[in-house]
């Protein structure tokens, strides 16, 4: 049986991201001590992962606090950030909301609705 965004299961997701988000960092995110490390490890790999970007439009889906999203606005042409958890998507303003092709939308991907292609 397919998960509608008002299922059970995702509002106990909500649920979960809003207790465990309070602080809006790192750790709480990737729920893990040792993220930083672990982030400092991953990141350029996961970068590494992505095809060019380079005048591209993209959607970062689970944003969280800006991870990778500062990263991606270095060279794609502009960035929209989707995360459902208000503080991360606040932190993640914080951290990248000086950029101009940055913008931030506060959304459950699973239904999301995005404005038609510019």
């Amino acid at each position: 049986m397919a998960q509608t965004p008002d299922s059970s299961a995702r509002r106990q997701m909500r649920q979960f991201w809003k207790e465990h988000s309070r602080g809006s960092s790192l750790q709480e995110m990737m729920l893990d001590s040792g993220a930083q490390q672990l982030s400092e490890e991953d990141t350029p790999e996961v970068l590494a992962l992505l095809p060019p970007l380079e005048g591209r439009d993209v959607l970062e889906l689970g944003a969280g606090i800006g991870r990778f999203t500062g990263h991606l606005a270095e060279t794609a042409r502009h960035v929209t950030a989707v995360d459902f958890t208000e503080s991360f998507l606040n932190r993640n303003q914080l951290e990248n909301g000086h950029r101009p092709n940055v913008a931030f939308q506060q959304a459950d991907v699973t239904s999301l609705v995005m404005p038609s292609q510019r």
